[in-house]
């Protein structure tokens, strides 16, 4: 009798050829940019990265290459699996770039236009000599380069920096790119001063300490034929590109269009009739009729001008607005933040396209600081800050690479303070610079109560038990930022005293206080702490009651328990840092005689406390004498 034998199945995927992304890079010493991928088989298996030469720069798993020293290398990058017949590791594809470390022999300004109309704005960023030098080369070093700039002429034009349109102010170390807003007719020039915050880094040649270039611009007034407010519109338009004529009469009347007139000739633009306008491959300008019949017999005419033009440069800005305290800049954006880049193209004097058919590259030098992807509208992209650092954007048209933009991203904490080594019994004062548009604080959030205390109308809170919570701060509609923390075990209890202050029995005499501290900080408050914030750690907090605490009688032969005696309360004490206080008082002085306490004040309390605490149980064995107490503390 014949068997059928079957072979085990096979899963067989096809993809696209594995590519590491750029191709080629040039890097300054101490410059970080790191290696993308395409392609290969999905989900994506860890790729192993190598380097040819670890004396001029060096690779780590993230693909993020750093130069060392001037010289060339080569990133390998590897997808290994396990074959299911051998067991063996082999390389399943694989891909290289080459590296390229050089120091800076000089600088550029790089502006698109040098000749702009009023009330206009371009891009303008640092290159060095080569295109390919540009500001993922050298804009990322640690330790870095610094940007100053300077005009001749500050009445012709403003020079601001990158998201300036959303109140940030970025350390000179990330302006390696400015926005210029053109502002009266006149020349300036713009100059920029690139200094090495370290002699010895070796990232300019000749051991220069900085580079510099100037540029000059013209500004010019856009010819109008009438007074502004009554200037006709015109249409600009980018070459071999569509748009849709939208009019305030749509629905109610019927509308049409026409071309009355083109230059040089007929090819400069096309309309179908129904307001959809096609630009042709050659520049020039036209005529547009536009006529609206309306229902009850009246017709209206505009005409309009069209002009057809290569786009010149592009800019990227950025949303939503971010608002600050008084007195207070924003030096990054908030961690946490959704953000939005626009980008925006222009002709050669920095009018701006109606619209566009730019077919757009996005890089950026490094994927493990933001999530971006594109928006819900054309030429936009909506971006997540996960972490803090500096990542720098570039865009730029795939068919004409000269056409760019560089921005730098900077993400920090916008919530204070620093919530590193946080211990259980902290008291963390929160407070940000944040506000929304019409100047109102936003709202506060905890993702665990239980791990951190919170009032959430002061932002105040305080580390009942071990863990990690986040707190977060939100401003409905603008910016959610938040700020995590990780409590820790309190690994020893310390008692401290003021050395001016004494145990006595003289009637309305002041408490004697012992101050406690958890953790390793000396201190158990964080941040600077406002009125109404003092008033919820007092009112609502409590962070006394994490302290038990009783006295008792090192003698045990006596019949009077030492609770007879003396008082103790726990309380909190704003005035020495939130250090938990416990005021140890007698309650009945005649029992002991002022030598008596003299006495036990100078033999039980030494400068420094022996003693070793525990976190759930903690006690501190004093110095005993007869008659004398032994103080007890618990931290729960």
């Amino acid at each position: 009798m014949g068997r059928k034998v079957t072979s085990a199945p096979r899963q067989i995927e096809v993809f696209p050829p594995f590519r590491l992304v750029p191709e080629k890079m040039t890097l300054i010493p101490a410059n970080m940019m790191q290696v993308m991928s395409e392609g290969g088989p999905q989900p994506q298996s860890i790729i192993h990265f190598s380097i040819s030469n670890q004396t001029v720069a060096v690779v780590n798993r993230r693909g993020q290459v750093t130069g060392k020293v001037v010289g060339t290398a080569v990133v390998h990058g590897t997808i290994q699996t396990v074959n299911e017949d051998t067991g063996k590791v082999i390389v399943f594809s694989q891909d290289e770039v080459h590296v390229e470390v050089v120091q800076l022999r000089a600088v550029r300004i790089l502006a698109a236009a040098t000749r702009l109309i009023t009330a206009t704005e371009m891009p303008v960023y640092v290159m060095g000599v080569t295109s390919t030098q540009t500001p993922f080369s050298f804009s990322n070093a640690n330790p870095g380069l610094t940007f100053h700039w300077s005009m001749s002429k500050r009445d012709v034009l403003d020079l601001v920096p990158r998201h300036s349109e959303v109140f940030l102010q970025l350390p000179v170390e990330n302006n390696f790119a400015m926005v210029v807003h053109t502002k009266a007719a006149g020349r300036t020039s713009i100059r920029v001063t690139v200094r090495c915050m370290n002699s010895s880094s070796g990232q300019l040649e000749g051991n220069l300490l900085e580079l510099s270039d100037e540029v000059q611009i013209l500004v010019f007034e856009k010819l109008q034929l009438f007074f502004p407010e009554c200037q006709p519109e015109q249409i600009l338009m980018p070459m071999n590109s569509q748009l849709r004529l939208h009019t305030n009469r749509e629905g109610a009347a019927f509308v049409s269009s026409r071309v009355l007139k083109c230059f040089p000739n007929s090819s400069v633009i096309e309309d179908d009739g129904e307001g959809l306008l096609k630009a042709g491959s050659i520049a020039g300008t036209a005529v547009l009729e536009v006529t609206s019949i309306e229902p009850f017999g009246v017709n209206q005419t505009t005409i309009t001008g069209v002009q057809v033009a290569p786009v010149t440069y592009l800019r990227m800005s950025s949303q939503p607005k971010l608002y600050a305290a008084p007195g207070r800049t924003l030096p990054a954006f908030p961690v946490g933040m959704s953000l939005t880049f626009v980008v925006q193209f222009y002709n050669s004097i920095g009018e701006k396209f109606h619209t566009h058919n730019t077919q757009l590259h996005l890089a950026l030098n490094r994927d493990d600081l933001l999530l971006i992807g594109p928006g819900n509208r054309n030429y936009t992209y909506v971006a997540q800050a996960v972490n803090t650092g500096v990542t720098l954007l570039g865009i730029w048209d795939r068919r004409h690479p000269g056409v760019a933009d560089y921005v730098p991203v900077a993400v920090e904490h916008a919530i204070e303070p620093d919530t590193q080594l946080t211990f259980v019994g902290d008291v963390i004062c929160f407070r940000t610079h944040l506000l929304s548009h019409n100047g109102e604080p936003g709202i506060w959030m905890i993702s665990a109560d239980n791990i951190l205390q919170t009032d959430t109308g002061t932002g105040v809170g305080m580390a009942r038990s071990p863990g990690i919570a986040t707190v977060f701060h939100d401003i409905p509609g603008v910016v959610k930022t938040y700020r995590e923390v990780v409590v820790n075990a309190s690994s020893r209890l310390t008692l401290s005293y003021d050395l001016k202050t004494y145990l006595t029995n003289t009637p309305k005499s002041p408490a004697f206080k012992l101050f406690i501290t958890t953790g390793r900080n000396g201190a158990n408050l964080k941040g600077s702490c406002t009125p109404s914030q003092a008033l919820a750690i007092t009112t609502i907090l409590l962070p006394e009651t994490l302290v038990l605490c009783h006295v008792q009688f090192s003698n045990t032969l006596l019949d009077i328990p030492a609770s007879k005696i003396f008082h103790v309360s726990a309380g909190f004490s704003m005035e020495k840092g939130g250090f938990p206080q416990l005021d140890l008082g007698p309650l009945f002085p005649s029992l002991y005689s002022a030598a008596q306490l003299d006495y036990w004040n100078a033999a039980v309390f030494p400068h420094t406390w022996p003693g070793s605490l525990s976190r759930k149980s903690s006690q501190l064995h004093l110095p005993s004498a007869d008659g004398i107490t032994h103080f007890h503390q618990y931290f729960l």
